[in-house]
């Protein structure tokens, strides 16, 4: 072999220490790889878990108080507008105080927001407004009751002049300045309930015409320096710049402010709420978003992670695997249950573990409660009238079904008593829709205390019209329980001046009763106790009528 052939296969020889080392560094470069994939991605679930842990949960758990917080300081503005007292007026603004401190330090501490803070000092200042008109409003209530008072003084005194001056003059001008007063303070009476002012207006060019027409009688007939005194004293209190009319206008230019007022503050707090509703949102969506690039980002290097091993690393396969069963096992689980609870089925939310997953469980599930707690509420709400806070026509119409279907089952009676207001169209022509609303709450009271038994229900049925429905009652104790509600009517004694039957608020009632040797359904019921109203109704009212009466 000559010397150049051997130099030859030295040059082609591949040394084994070399093919080694570089499979060694090789094999040692994937496990480094590994291992950094590895750390990398433990480092991403430790970072994600932090944040939702330190600031996403606290922020939406905070943004919920401050929600639940602006929607109490909606109702203490509530308040405050429909204060009639000084007091009332002083725990109102203090309960507002208390809402918007809180709302302001939380605000401030969490959330660095300009906007929010700013939105807050506006609210404060429209609040503070608010408050002085409100203080306006009570003040010139005041005054209005303190000359309707005098007003009232005034003709007790001219009541008492009355009898002095029919000893001296038969329908003359004594008489008629008489009767002119009369008119005059019953026409300052009606314009209290006044609410709109023209009318108020009108009335004032009226009552000018009326006190030149009283001081025209007051100069002729007995007594003339009294009754001059009396007249001039009226036009005082009515007409002045500081009288009854006046005052009036004020208090429905006031009323008619503070409504504006209100109205914007109000939708001022529901933006701000709006405003911390969609902070929360946003940091959901973060939420989410971080656990959906996590969970992408991990398959991604598990795939990576499978092609890197050749040969099996135990230590490695333990740790996809413990990352496999104890994270993304985990997180699929509580998103399959996310989605399920989407659907409406009725399960919680239950992952094993003491960590931040769980605590997102736990968060989930208390905010499914909150919604489940608000649907409760709303369906409450769907079942009672908003004016007098009884049941509604909906309730009464699902428990009258109810109470009927159990009766047949138990082979027991159930009573039903159909009233209406006596001569209701009259009130509220007269006093006014407003007082027909408090006379409603009144009467929905009264029937309320006069039913003893839990069992016992009580709804509006309409109108001014009432039901009771009364399980395991026949007609003996129907009546008697009718009795009992006139009673509890009769002695709020709610005036009435322009009925035709009393001159307080009456009712008229209707009483069927289904048992088991004649069952009605509910319609078949509430027409027989239509009928007996009716049957109460023609025979002079305030009375009540059984189904037995009509047939």
């Amino acid at each position: 072999m000559t010397a150049t052939s051997q130099k030859g296969m030295q040059a082609r020889r591949v040394s084994l220490i070399r093919v080694f080392s570089l499979t060694g560094s090789t094999i040692l470069a994937l496990f480094l790889l590994l291992c950094w994939l590895t750390y990398s991605s433990l480092l991403d679930f430790k970072a994600m878990f932090n944040d939702v842990a330190e600031h996403s949960l606290p922020d939406i758990v905070i943004s919920s108080q401050l929600y639940g917080q602006s929607s109490r300081l909606l109702e203490a503005t509530e308040q405050l507008s429909k204060s009639t007292s000084e007091a009332a007026k002083r725990v109102a603004e203090q309960n507002i105080a208390e809402y918007l401190d809180y709302l302001k330090n939380i605000s401030k501490k969490r959330f660095h927001n300009e906007f929010l803070d700013l939105q807050l000092d506006i609210i404060s200042l429209e609040i503070s407004e608010f408050t002085t008109l409100i203080k306006q409003k009570l003040l010139i209530n005041q005054q209005l009751k303190d000359k309707e008072n005098a007003i009232h003084k005034l003709h007790a005194v001219a009541l008492a002049l009355e009898p002095q001056l029919q000893e001296n003059a038969q329908l003359g001008a004594d008489y008629q300045w008489s009767l002119q007063l009369s008119r005059t303070i019953t026409s300052v009476n009606r314009s209290l309930n006044m609410n709109r002012l023209q009318e108020v207006r009108q009335l004032f060019r009226q009552f000018n015409n009326d006190i030149e027409v009283l001081k025209k009688y007051a100069e002729r007939g007995e007594h003339q320096d009294q009754k001059l005194r009396l007249t001039n004293n009226l036009a005082q209190l009515i007409l002045q710049d500081e009288g009854l009319l006046p005052l009036k206008i004020m208090q429905l230019r006031i009323d008619g402010r503070v409504i504006g007022r209100e109205n914007f503050v109000h939708n001022l707090i529901q933006d701000f709420a709006r405003l911390l509703e969609y902070s929360a949102k946003e940091t959901e969506q973060k939420v989410t978003d971080q656990l959906s690039k996590t969970v992408q980002r991990t398959n991604k290097e598990i795939t990576l992670i499978g092609l890197v091993l050749t040969v099996g690393i135990v230590s490695l396969v333990l740790m996809i695997l413990f990352i496999q069963k104890h994270v993304i096992i985990r997180l699929q689980s509580l998103n399959n249950l996310v989605k399920s609870k989407i659907k409406g089925d009725d399960i919680t939310a239950r992952i094993k573990g003491n960590d931040e997953i769980t605590d997102l469980a736990n968060t989930f599930n208390l905010f499914t409660q909150t919604i489940e707690e608000q649907q409760i509420k709303l369906e409450h709400m769907s079942l009672s009238d908003g004016l007098t806070g009884i049941a509604n026509r909906r309730a009464l119409d699902i428990r009258l079904l109810h109470d009927i279907e159990l009766s047949i089952r138990k082979k027991s009676h159930v009573a039903i008593l159909l009233m209406d207001i006596d001569c209701f169209k009259l009130y509220n022509d007269n006093y006014g829709h407003a007082a027909g609303d408090e006379c409603l709450k009144i009467i929905a009271t009264c029937i309320k205390h006069a039913l003893k038994r839990s069992s016992d229900f009580v709804a509006r049925y309409g109108g001014e019209e009432f039901v009771c429905i009364l399980p395991d009652t026949n007609l003996a104790g129907a009546k008697d329980i009718a009795n009992n509600i006139m009673h509890s009517i009769s002695e709020a004694k709610v005036k009435h001046e322009y009925s035709t039957v009393t001159p307080f608020i009456t009712i008229s009632m209707g009483i069927a009763v289904s048992g088991p040797d004649l069952v009605l359904l509910p319609d078949k019921l509430l027409s027989r106790a239509d009928k007996a109203l009716y049957v109460a109704k023609d025979h002079g009212k305030n009375q009540f009528c059984s189904d037995d009466t009509t047939q």
